[in-house]
């Protein structure tokens, strides 16, 4: 291989281990990758930074700065703890933390919406007296679930359609990823709602 073919392998190699191994932040792994590519010539500044330019990671950031709103504002707090209620059995309880983590990560980044029922879902299951075990997992889960049904549900799909947009001047509709995204949603939902209580741990107490 060619001086820049090794440089490149390793360069991934190198990533992928730091992501694996250390604590440091997957942003400055990248970037650092990055400036040792362009650094050592295998990369001019144009192509380094032409990502930049995707219409796909634009709407990214776009989208970060809403979920930071509505973060900061308390309203998709305001949304769990007014969503929740007080079911009296785990499988309602579950199903009252899928509805609106699938309904509202269609919309937001997933990680953000995990990020902020968290803190809510260990108090609410505190009140409960059910153990947040057996509903963070289903949380996690149909986040992921839900943002497969629409355009800008997770950020992969926003950078697939930046990278159609380009390279084959292919648009995806806000909903055309739904007729795929909705029938897993509903598939995983109704697994979750059936094996989840048998499948995960009980483990008592709020989670630090």
């Amino acid at each position: 291989m060619a001086i820049d073919a090794w440089l490149s392998t390793f360069s991934v190699i190198a990533v992928l281990v730091a992501l694996a191994a250390t604590r440091i932040a997957a942003d400055a792994i990248l970037m650092a990758a990055m400036a040792f590519l362009v650094v050592s010539g295998v990369l001019d500044p144009a192509e380094a930074l032409v990502g930049f330019s995707n219409t796909g990671v634009m709407t990214i950031a776009a989208l970060y700065v809403v979920a930071a709103g509505l973060k900061e504002t308390g309203a998709v707090q305001w949304v769990a703890n007014g969503l929740l209620g007080h079911p009296d059995t785990l499988k309602k309880a579950q199903l009252r933390v899928m509805l609106p983590a699938s309904s509202l990560s269609a919309f937001m980044n997933n990680t953000t919406v995990v990020a902020m029922f968290i803190p809510a879902l260990q108090e609410w299951s505190r009140k409960l007296k059910m153990p947040p075990s057996k509903l963070l997992l289903p949380l996690s889960y149909t986040a992921i679930l839900g943002g497969t049904c629409t355009l800008i549900g997770t950020s992969t799909n926003l950078v697939v359609d930046g990278l159609l947009q380009s390279e084959k001047g292919v648009a995806l509709g806000m909903f055309e990823l739904a007729q795929v995204g909705l029938p897993m949603l509903l598939v995983g939902g109704v697994f979750l709602m059936l094996f989840a209580d048998r499948l995960l741990p009980r483990r008592e107490g709020v989670i630090e």
